[in-house]
């Protein structure tokens, strides 16, 4: 006869093992009623009913222990005189819960129940309503089915109770059966009889979340789409979610039944794990996807949730359709988010049940596909939020108008974009070559070296990297500034890494490298001063002059453009310097930045229409020449004086007054 096969082995242990389970079924019930009276084979020392009063009696004590900390919790919130937030009702929830498990195991550590079973029935069951209530306060913070203004979810009214409801149905049929088998593990049961017993009970979990896929497979493909915002296609694709979702219920079921024929130990917290990590894969999406579409706003608005039913009623106006179109990048990256979630899923559950890929031939090109994969699209997901994230700063500084800090936010984010982008190629390039079997330990240390040669051949350019570095940290210009840098003049256009693009006002760009900055002039700083100057006759009166300038001046300050932009109004300086034929009066004032030539222009026209009103004449820069009567040699005398003047022109050095 030939030797059977391992897998042939492996059947025909698994098919004695059903027998074997099968054939105690016509035995459970009397087998269950020898171990209540007879734990672990011995006669038990108080009646099982004596045993559920004391049990009732530890459960009254935690109970009045948790009344307790919930009116104390409540009289502090009517002395706080406000509304307590979701994340404080589900701490004092909390704060209950402990509440309650301290006073049953208090009494229970006074009375001592003598009953071997009384100990494991109160931890399963205390197990089994911690979790039960903890589940259904996680959802509640989640849903609020009585509270849309405190809802996470982008969810309808009538979606958020099914929501909470099914879920804590589900959990309670998956926990309360694990419970019941715990206790009878610790009453003695047989291993045989738990299983035969477990096998039927832990298959209603499965039953009731296969019957919520199919009766409402259109409910919930109508609630991911609205809520996710996804376009036609992404929604064709929802379509298919019943029949994976059953594929996978039904593996689920598998693997559960065939770990508790072979009696793998920890099988119910896997499946509970299992479940849990399903129902977090569509709400986790859903939790996301109103912050993402808040992220991707350009408008400013914020979807904040009010009393009505419909889930992304605008602040103040009216509720946006379901069908609402949302930017093409949000559509992309809600479609990369939930592909990356549904691949942590799938990964966390093979690690819950310790599935491997194997180890044959397609295992090594199936894991590294996979892990090629998931980097990628973590790293997709990443890049995205890393744009979009600086852009949406910029827009933020952006709408606050222009000042110093929208200046200062729109020279370093770009920068700032460009560094984080290169980062993350680089690491998303390392770990996708580390997740392929690449040692990238020598890449890094090759890198480093090719680093110090490149360093060492591009001096300059090193140079100019870290000069401009510390002309960023040092705030010395920012873009839109106007700057002198030697002979250069110019509004500041574009920061590069290496370089700053200077705009002429003739149109001229210049391209001055950080490293070659010496010394750097900025125009465009806090305030501006302005002098202007106006030749006059030395026999005007100063006293008149200085009695329009201020004139001017108020009607500068009272104008509706130019007045915002002047911090100190036109003041006469008197006589700043006496010469031959004039008197050289001085005008200043100070006006904000980039805005002093547009105020220069205004204060010549005005002042030089107000002199000239009043009879104040200008005097040129030339020879004046004066004749006393032109009837008395009036040609010759003008004839001497300009050769007078010529030969001292002529005679007068350069570089003279």
């Amino acid at each position: 006869m030939e030797p059977l096969s391992p897998l042939e082995m492996g059947l025909k242990e698994y098919a004695q093992r059903l027998d074997a389970i099968a054939a105690v079924y016509p035995r459970l019930p009397a087998i269950l009623a020898y171990s209540v009276v007879h734990p672990n084979g011995v006669e038990a020392p108080m009646a099982p009913w004596r045993s559920l009063v004391g049990l009732a009696a530890l459960f009254a004590a935690g109970l009045a222990m948790a009344v307790s900390a919930r009116r104390l919790l409540r009289l502090g919130a009517l002395r706080l005189g406000s509304a307590p937030a979701p994340l404080l009702r589900l701490s004092a929830d909390l704060a209950q819960m402990a509440a309650f498990a301290l006073g049953a195991f208090l009494a229970f550590a006074i009375m001592r129940p003598p009953h071997p079973a009384v100990p494991a029935l109160l931890l399963a069951t205390m197990q089994v309503v911690a979790t039960l209530l903890l589940t259904d306060r996680l959802l509640r913070l989640l849903t609020a089915p009585a509270d849309p203004a405190h809802r996470l979810l982008p969810l309808g009214d009538a979606a958020a109770r099914a929501l909470q409801r099914a879920a804590v149905t589900a959990v309670a049929l998956a926990v309360v059966p694990l419970g019941v088998l715990d206790v009878l593990r610790a009453l003695g049961i047989p291993h045989q009889a738990d299983i035969a017993l477990g096998l039927p009970i832990t298959a209603l979990p499965f039953l009731y979340l296969l019957w919520l896929v199919w009766s409402g497979r259109s409910a919930v493909a109508r609630t991911l789409a609205e809520g996710l915002r996804l376009d036609s296609r992404s929604t064709a694709i929802l379509s298919a979610w019943p029949a994976l979702g059953s594929l996978y219920l039904l593996w689920l079921w598998t693997i559960v039944t065939r770990d508790a024929v072979q009696m793998v130990p920890g099988t119910g917290l896997r499946l509970l794990g299992s479940l849990l990590l399903a129902l977090g894969l569509p709400l986790a999406a859903l939790a996301l996807a109103r912050p993402l579409a808040r992220f991707y706003r350009t408008d400013g608005r914020d979807d904040s949730p009010d009393d009505s039913p419909d889930f992304m009623r605008e602040e103040g106006g009216e509720a946006e359709p379901p069908g609402a179109i949302e930017p093409p990048q949000v559509v992309r990256l809600t479609r990369a988010i939930l592909l990356a979630l549904v691949v942590l899923a799938v990964a966390g559950t093979a690690a819950i049940w310790e599935i491997g890929l194997g180890s044959g031939p397609a295992s090594v090109p199936a894991r590294l596909l996979l892990n090629l994969s998931v980097v990628l699209l973590l790293g997709y997901v990443a890049w995205s939020l890393v744009v979009r994230g600086v852009d949406r700063a910029l827009d933020a500084s952006r709408r606050t108008g222009p000042s110093t800090k929208a200046q200062r936010m729109a020279t370093l984010l770009p920068l700032l974009r460009k560094a984080l982008q290169v980062t993350l190629v680089a690491v998303v390039a390392m770990v996708a070559l580390s997740s392929m079997g690449v040692e990238i330990a020598p890449l890094l240390a090759g890198a480093g070296v090719v680093g110090i040669a490149v360093g060492l051949g591009a001096q300059s350019i090193i140079a100019d990297i870290f000069a401009g570095i510390f002309f960023l940290l040092e705030d010395a210009f920012h873009v839109g500034d106007y700057v002198e840098i030697g002979q250069l003049r110019g509004t500041v256009e574009g920061i590069s890494l290496r370089s700053l693009k200077l705009r002429h006002h003739r149109g001229a760009v210049h391209t001055v490298p950080f490293g070659q900055i010496k010394a750097l002039t900025n125009h465009s700083r806090d305030w501006v001063l302005m002098r202007l100057e106006f030749r006059v006759p030395a026999h005007t009166d100063l006293d008149q002059v200085k009695a329009l300038v201020k004139q001017v001046g108020k009607q500068l300050a009272a104008d509706p453009e130019i007045g915002p932009n002047i911090i100190e109004p036109l003041k006469s300086q008197g006589v700043r310097r006496v010469e031959d034929d004039a008197l050289i009066i001085g005008v200043k004032f100070t006006a904000k930045p980039n805005e002093q030539f547009v105020i220069r222009r205004e204060a010549y026209q005005r002042l030089i229409r107000s002199f000239i009103e009043n009879g104040i004449a200008l005097v040129g820069r030339g020879v004046v020449v004066r004749v006393e009567d032109p009837r008395a040699g009036g040609t010759q005398a003008i004839g001497l004086a300009a050769a007078q003047a010529l030969h001292h022109a002529i005679d007068t050095p350069a570089n003279s007054e």
